[in-house]
């Protein structure tokens, strides 16, 4: 793999261990889809689903990490001992179209019953609240995670718990549709689910990015958050051919829910930013009137902050400290 990846124009993360492969990489087209073709011409990944999404500017990432990882996604504990492999012990996946069929159907009964902790079914977004706050699927309540390593839905023994939707579920009867981006922290954190006691677990098939290629928008509010340099992309970038006038509407409507984190206005952007403070860092939706006036920091605090970056028009990242650095040297 390491001489593969050397030989082509590959930027990522791909982390590997007896459990799988865990890879989000950019690259021309040609380097791209050859690694693909590498990888599935393994018996054990031959069924793997490739997803593609385009990157307007150059590489998405900025340097190739190649590594074996304990664990494929971060989580207390580690999930090394979790089995993975063994398909009865994950939630059963719903191809794109099943799931918006279950979706159709909740959104029509009582809001989808996220409010109903005695309802049938419920829909448990397994991200973090940052990744919720751009985009989610209609009902979809926020989770209350800032990090997916401290993830704990199901693992109290409270019966009531504002922070927990499987707080007070009957574990038995209820239909717990868990949703992520690609799919795999619903395959972990369903095997720990699992092993809760939670019966009815179903999951999504490829993750959002997936349904979004396959069903356009339909069911889902915003952007999709990803963790590259693109940071937000909308779903025509998956389903070109479904951007009609009605999506459009749609998706203006959809923007009411995104707040600015300094002023709590709508923001007319459905991309987040990182503070200008270098170590405060926080990705943060903002108002532009809140960008300039706060100079891109996410509270008066950091304005004032000792490794201070300047303001990034568009859709630019932060590079490393020192280039700041050098450039403020400069200028001196």
């Amino acid at each position: 793999m390491l001489l593969l990846c050397l030989g082509r124009n590959i930027h990522g993360r791909i982390y590997l261990n007896e459990q799988g492969i865990n890879a989000q990489y950019s690259g021309p087209a040609k380097d791209a889809l050859a690694y693909a073709k590498w990888v599935k011409e393994d018996h054990r990944f031959a069924g793997v689903l490739v997803q593609i999404s385009p990157v307007s500017n150059g590489h998405a990432f900025p340097r190739l990490r190649l590594r074996y990882k304990p664990s494929l996604v971060q989580l207390e504990g580690g999930i090394s001992h979790l089995p993975l492999l063994e398909p009865s012990i994950r939630a059963i996946p719903l191809t794109p179209s099943q799931w918006r069929n279950r979706l159709e159907a909740l959104n029509k009964v009582n809001d989808c019953s996220n409010g109903d902790l005695n309802g049938n079914c419920i829909l448990l977004d397994v991200r973090n609240g940052y990744e919720w706050d751009v985009g989610h699927f209609q009902g979809a309540p926020r989770p209350d995670v800032d990090c997916f390593r401290s993830t704990s839905f199901g693992l109290s023994d409270s019966m009531v718990s504002e922070s927990d939707p499987l707080a007070a579920i009957d574990k038995e009867k209820t239909d717990v549709l868990m949703y992520c981006t690609g799919g795999i922290r619903c395959d972990v954190y369903s095997a720990i689910l699992r092993g809760r006691g939670f019966k009815r677990l179903y999951t999504l098939m490829g993750g959002i990015s997936h349904y979004l290629k396959s069903e356009g928008s339909a069911g889902w509010v915003g952007n999709l958050f990803v963790f590259d340099a693109r940071l937000a992309l909308p779903p025509p970038v998956f389903k070109p051919e479904v951007k009609t006038e009605a999506s459009k509407t749609q998706a203006f409507l959809d923007n009411s829910f995104a707040k600015c984190y300094i002023c709590g206005s709508k923001v007319s952007e459905l991309r987040h930013r990182n503070c200008a403070n270098l170590d405060c860092n926080l990705l943060f939706l903002c108002c532009m009137a809140c960008v300039n006036q706060s100079r891109g920091c996410c509270c008066l605090k950091c304005t004032s902050a000792a490794r201070l970056r300047p303001v990034l028009p568009g859709h630019q990242r932060y590079q490393k400290w020192h280039h700041y650095r050098e450039v403020e040297l400069e200028r001196r």
